[in-house]
Formats: C-alpha cells, sequence, structure tokens
C-alpha cells in the first residue's frame, strides 16, 4: 500500500488520497496492520477525516443474528476508552479504529478444537476402504 501511495507502482489510476473509505478484509492479524498503518506509514498518502472498517469474521455464522453470543465483539472507543460489545454475526462492517484486536484474535481462537474435531470427522466420513 505505501508502494502504491509514494507511486513506486507506476501510475496511479485512482490516488489513494481521493479515497473516502477504506475497507479492510482478512485475517484480524492484517485488519489489525492495516488499522495500525493508516496512523503511521500510510498517514501521507490518506485523505484526512477518511473512515475504515474492518469486515470482522465471527467463528460461526448462527443465523439466529443476536442470539448465541460466541460472536460478541468488543470494540473501545479511541477517545473515550469505553468499551462497547457488537454481535459480529449482525454487524460485520465494524469501525477499524473501534476494534478491540486482541479480544478478537482471542474469539476467533475460542472453537479451533471443536473445528479440528469436526474436520477429522469429516474426512473420516469421506474415507472410502
Amino acid at each position: 500500500m505505501v508502494a502504491y501511495g509514494s507511486g513506486q507502482l507506476g501510475d496511479q489510476p485512482v490516488p489513494m488520497s481521493d479515497a473516502d473509505r477504506i475497507i479492510a478484509i482478512g485475517s484480524d492479524r492484517m485488519m489489525a496492520a492495516v488499522g495500525a498503518a493508516r496512523h503511521n506509514q500510510l498517514k501521507p498518502y490518506l485523505k484526512a477525516g477518511h473512515f475504515a472498517i474492518g469486515s470482522i469474521n465471527s467463528p460461526m455464522q448462527c443465523m439466529m443474528k443476536e442470539i448465541c453470543a460466541q460472536c460478541l465483539q468488543p470494540h473501545k472507543d479511541p477517545q473515550t476508552g469505553e468499551v462497547t460489545y457488537v454481535f459480529s454475526c449482525f454487524n460485520q462492517d465494524q469501525p477499524l479504529d473501534s476494534v478491540d484486536f486482541t479480544g478478537l484474535s482471542s474469539r476467533l481462537r475460542q472453537n479451533t478444537v471443536q473445528e479440528k474435531l469436526t474436520s477429522r470427522w469429516i474426512r473420516r466420513c469421506l474415507e472410502t476402504d
């Protein structure tokens, strides 16, 4: 992104400085890195006052919307420090500066054992003798 913004990759059909919004979609670590880079390495190339969101995944998509709470995502207001919670199953697109990425990482790991067991069970069921 720095190479694109600085012009190292050639002409910019869409200059980064024209962007009003940034959407980060990827792993929790990648989105955290984009969130931090916006205020550091990318700052000279971005429009002041742009809005950034992260597409926050849930460990499951229960489709019950705000029922099971396995997708609760802590937010911390960057100005006040107030902590609130969002159901990620209901609202995946969240303000990047508010997302608690440590909380997100912990939440995404909560089902890893169950996911591994399910994967093994599916492989076993599909095996043919």
